[in-house]
């Protein structure tokens, strides 16, 4: 079921199906269209992978973070499950941040190219909004924020994920972590939305809030892309 139906509280999925068709957020990715469209080569690719590696690996942090200010068990439990996802559910090989580098091995990047990355600005920026929102705006802000970026990446994930094998870079069934995000991300979307369903309807405070917080979201992880797609020819000294 896409996240955007109509569900318990109608009007914040309205919304959210409103906002994501209005912005055309996938679409409008020069990082995404250009390599659906040919135009990114491999090599500049790959190097904005390594530096992605960083976000891959840093997301469950503020994530956590914005975690422990949710005041009752019941509302943490989706985002623990979330968080769990994250490290493997207990199985570090199966980690998001090893998925990754295994890609990242398959696609062509050597170890000591993985290891010896330091991380563009434009990665440093994108994790300390992250721990910025986890830490000092309203939880219900927060939950927004990580809510959209989740629907969004299972989006962009798809995309990645089909385009890697449409260039002819990786058979499809050498292609790891993407595919899994392609849909696990909109399960871990849900999670925050389901949380924000009734304030979203009762409290009009709370309501500009988490459209507030899903604009930023959105603005976040799409500006994030773009980032990399423009020091996409940037290599290390």
């Amino acid at each position: 079921m896409s996240l955007t139906s109509p569900s318990a509280a109608p009007k914040l999925r309205h919304y959210i199906a409103t906002f994501k068709e209005r912005g055309n957020h996938i679409k409008s990715s020069r990082y995404l269209n250009a390599l659906m469209g040919g135009d990114f080569e491999q090599a500049d690719f790959v190097e904005t992978q390594v530096h992605m590696r960083f976000a891959v690996a840093n997301f469950s942090r503020p994530m956590a973070l914005l975690m422990s200010r949710l005041p009752d068990l019941s509302d943490r439990l989706p985002i623990l499950e979330n968080v769990f996802d994250e490290h493997g559910r207990g199985k570090l090989g199966d980690g998001h941040d090893s998925t990754f580098r295994l890609l990242l091995e398959r696609l062509g990047a050597s170890r000591a190219q993985v290891e010896k990355c330091r991380p563009w600005p434009e990665i440093l920026a994108y994790n300390t909004s992250l721990a910025g929102t986890a830490c000092f705006e309203s939880v219900h802000f927060g939950m927004a924020v990580f809510g959209m970026i989740e629907d969004l990446f299972g989006e962009a994930a798809f995309v990645t994920g089909e385009s890697i094998v449409k260039r002819g870079w990786l058979p499809k069934d050498r292609v790891v972590h993407y595919p899994l995000h392609a849909t696990l991300d909109n399960e871990h979307a849900e999670g925050f939305y389901r949380y924000l369903d009734a304030p979203y309807e009762s409290d009009p405070k709370a309501a500009l809030d988490i459209e507030q917080g899903l604009a930023l979201g959105a603005h976040l992880i799409m500006t994030f892309f773009d980032d990399l797609y423009r020091a996409r020819h940037r290599r290390a000294n």
